[in-house]
This record gives structure tokens, C-alpha cells and sequence, in this order.
């Protein structure tokens, strides 16, 4: 179905459901990128999810620190809409962590590291498009911060919200509401731990299953293991895939954190093009905010 979203663009999505890109294509979408032949690389990498980021413009952080805390700064048309939205926060380490397992199960050895050359999509990069400024926090104490602020003695519910079919993006979408909110999302399925879905929650864990990880393949992986330079002039544009995470919080309520927890978890970041609101970035030096 189509839809206009906040910015005002239009957005193909698919409620209650996380599309593989093969399922993508068997509807046919007009969709250039999707239907393009991708080079060699590791496929069916698992990635372990610990931490998620918030990212933002100077407006929104002005915001987040006077209300000490996250909601959605607009009216929404619905209740269900009424969403804080964050996404993976991946560490080099993260991805060396996949690399390893990624090995162990195909039982093979590589020489020199190569999972960094194709994780190069804007899920795993440092930089934002939305801002200069990040919040990240481990998943965790997200998580129990909602449970103690939304259901407690409760445990909040975890469903499959969307799959959203951007130019080059497919985003899969969770999202986390309060028991006393199924009214709102019983449409939605719970989101299951098994071995089929894009992304599964274990143990405050998010298991992230992308397949489509670069959105420019610089590189092919050989049957070795090893990442071979793609000419300059061979590459191409592809789809990727990303995961977001969706806490549902009422219309004038917080997602409150105090002062502290703000300052201990913000991050100065490099705006990427293309930006996804109007307000320009911050001109200044960026050191490295990924361990």
C-alpha cells in the first residue's frame, strides 16, 4: 500500500510482515534497484544487535533535553503512529563478532578480515542523514526503562510493525507497546524467535539477519573468503535493507530519561547525504564514535 509519510514523501509499506527481497520482487514492484544482479558476498550473516541509536538535528536535541526524554514531536494521525523510533547502533567490533560466526558456519577460513569491505550501507556507517547528534543506548536499559515506565510488573509486548520500500531502502520495522495498547496493535503479529524472520529479539539481543548489506559493492567475495576490488567503473547502486525499532508512547507522555543518562549517552556524528529534513548540519571536526 502507499502512503505519505511525516516528511511528505510518498512510501510503499506492507503492514504486519518483514518481506524478504525475493518476496519483494514476486510483487513486482517498480523498483529498478531491486531487481539488479548483485556481485558475490557474505550472505546470511547474523549480526547481535546490543545497542540502538536515536539520531537527530540541533532541533531535536534542544527538544529531547528540555522534556528530558523522547516522544514524537508532531500529532499523529493515529494512536499506533504515535512512535520513537530507533535503529541499530553496530560497532566495529559488532561486525567482527558476525565475521567469526559467519566462518564458523560455513566452516571456512579467510586470512584477512572482509565483512567491513561490504558492510557499507548507511545501517552501518558512523555517519547520519538525519543529524549531527545521537543518542545511544544498550538495548537492555531501553527496554527496561519502557517496562518501568509504561507496564510495570509487566512485560511489553514485541511485534512485527512493517516493511517499508524506499528508492534504495527496505526498512523492517518492531515495534514495542505496552500491554494495555494491544487494542492499537493486535493486528500485528508477535514477533516469533525462530530461525525464518529478518530480525528476532533474544535475551535484550536484537539477531539481525540483513541481506543487503552494501549499498555501492566495491568488492566481490571469492570462494576463499577473500574481498576482490570491484573496477571503479563495474560498480553499481543496489538496495539495502535496514532494521528500525519502534517504542510506542502515548501522545503527551515521555520517554523519560534523566539528565545524566542524556549526557552519558550522546554522540556527536557526521551528517550523510542525502539529509532527511531540512535544518543544515554542524560544521565541525569528527573523531571516530564507534569503538
Amino acid at each position: 500500500m502507499l502512503r505519505i509519510n511525516d516528511r511528505g514523501h510518498e512510501e510503499l509499506y506492507y503492514s504486519g510482515s518483514h518481506l524478504w527481497l525475493n518476496q519483494l520482487k514476486s510483487k513486482q514492484i517498480q523498483n529498478a534497484y531491486l531487481y539488479k544482479k548483485i556481485p558475490q558476498y557474505p550472505k546470511e550473516v547474523e549480526f547481535r544487535v546490543t545497542k540502538l541509536r536515536h539520531n537527530t538535528n540541533f532541533k531535536g536535541l534542544l527538544g529531547i533535553w528540555n522534556s528530558q526524554g523522547f516522544t514524537k514531536p508532531i500529532p499523529s494521525d493515529s494512536a499506533k503512529h504515535d512512535l520513537v523510533w530507533w535503529s541499530p547502533d553496530i560497532s566495529k567490533k559488532d561486525i567482527t563478532s558476525a565475521e567469526k560466526q559467519y566462518l564458523d558456519t560455513q566452516q571456512c577460513y579467510a586470512e584477512k578480515p572482509f565483512l567491513h569491505r561490504f558492510t557499507t550501507s548507511p545501517a552501518f556507517l558512523s555517519s547520519s542523514r538525519m543529524g549531527n547528534f545521537r543518542f545511544s543506548m544498550p538495548i537492555d536499559k531501553l527496554m527496561c526503562s519502557f517496562q518501568q515506565q509504561f507496564c510495570p510488573d509487566q512485560k511489553p509486548d514485541i511485534r512485527t510493525f512493517e516493511t517499508v520500500v524506499y528508492k534504495q531502502e527496505v526498512m523492517h520495522s518492531i515495534v514495542v507497546h505496552a500491554p494495555h495498547a494491544r487494542n492499537l496493535f493486535s493486528e500485528y503479529p508477535l514477533l516469533e524467535d525462530t530461525q525464518d524472520p529478518a530480525c528476532v529479539f533474544h535475551e535484550d539481543t536484537i539477531i539481525w539477519r540483513p541481506q543487503a548489506i552494501c549499498k555501492t559493492h566495491r568488492f566481490r567475495l571469492s570462494r576463499d573468503m577473500k574481498a576482490i576490488p570491484i573496477p571503479v567503473k563495474a560498480r553499481k547502486e543496489y538496495m539495502w535493507d535496514n532494521i528500525a525499532v519502534a517504542f510506542h508512547v502515548p501522545h503527551g507522555q515521555i520517554f523519560h530519561f534523566n539528565e545524566e543518562i542524556l549526557f552519558e549517552s550522546l554522540r556527536l556524528c557526521e551528517g550523510a547525504y542525502p539529509k532527511l529534513n531540512t535544518e543544515k548540519f554542524v560544521k565541525c571536526e569528527f573523531g571516530p564514535i564507534r569503538p
